[in-house]
């Protein structure tokens, strides 16, 4: 499965280090008008935990 991430360039080393501790395959697609970046993970249910703690690295869209 894949989801895609707006993360804030102020946030991606920690965002990099859960991709990276959970082995999680990912691709950096573009960026914002904002200057943020746009990342596709690919995920499957194990990493549920770790999709959770991304989600709350990510760029609402609310915001």
């Amino acid at each position: 499965m894949k989801i895609e991430f707006i993360v804030d360039t102020n946030n991606i080393v920690m965002f990099a280090e859960i991709l990276d501790a959970n082995e999680m395959e990912n691709r950096i697609t573009g960026a914002t008008e904002e200057g943020n970046l746009l990342i596709d993970v690919y995920y499957n249910k194990n990493n549920r935990s770790a999709i959770e703690e991304l989600e709350e690295i990510a760029v609402s869209d609310d915001e």
